[in-house]
């Protein structure tokens, strides 16, 4: 299997990481891919950052990693890799735990000491960050980011495009809404709306994004 990570800032190299701790051969990928043009030519933890995607011209065998932490930028380099005809990969490290009937879409990333318990299922293009956990019977959106140290209770839902940020807790039983970003530290102890900003403990609404 021959791979290429899209996007090589400090995300990508996470992703690298991941992917290393997962016994495949640093010979098996061929670099980065950023549509950043000061960064190509560069090399990142070994590796030769090549052009953006559609500048390349990569025999579709080759399997591609998100390497992107922002939601809205990943949702689209996911979904332009599928239109060109690449598969994206799913990327679980070594360190990550995975409970019995979970499912992991496309494209998902699951880093070093990440919890998935019985029964969860996570959508496309997911990032389930360093230390965070996910209890049972959870459902993900597509494309969202539970950032490092976040706790999901069981039976959480998250939506679409969604951030849960960094050591946030999130009570059982309770939903946040799509494109919705939920500040560090926060508590939500009840349903979480779309298209807004969330902080504190209690989590409560600060900004409607689409206002």
């Amino acid at each position: 299997m021959t791979i290429a990570i899209l996007g090589a800032g400090g995300h990508g190299k996470v992703v690298c990481d991941a992917i290393l701790s997962m016994g495949i051969p640093a010979a098996d990928l061929i670099g980065f891919i950023d549509d950043d043009p000061q960064m190509v030519g560069r090399t990142v933890m070994g590796l030769p950052v090549l052009a953006s995607l559609g500048e390349l011209d990569l025999d579709r065998s080759v399997r591609v990693a998100l390497g992107i932490g922002d939601n809205a930028a990943r949702r689209r380099q996911f979904e332009q890799a599928i239109a060109l005809g690449y598969e994206p990969l799913t990327v679980v490290h070594a360190r990550a735990v995975v409970g019995a009937g979970c499912t992991l879409g496309r494209g998902v990333v699951m880093f070093a000491n990440a919890v998935m318990n019985p029964d969860s299922h996570i959508g496309d293009n997911v990032i389930l960050n360093t230390a965070c956990s996910v209890d049972h019977d959870c459902r993900i959106g597509a494309h969202a980011h539970i950032a490092p140290g976040v706790r999901l209770g069981g039976g959480v839902t998250v939506g679409e495009e969604t951030l849960i940020g960094i050591g946030s807790a999130i009570s059982p039983y309770t939903s946040v809404g799509s494109r919705t970003i939920v500040g560090a530290g926060s508590a939500v102890v009840e349903n979480i709306e779309s298209d807004c900003v969330a902080v504190g403990v209690p989590a409560r609404i600060i900004k409607r994004r689409n206002s």
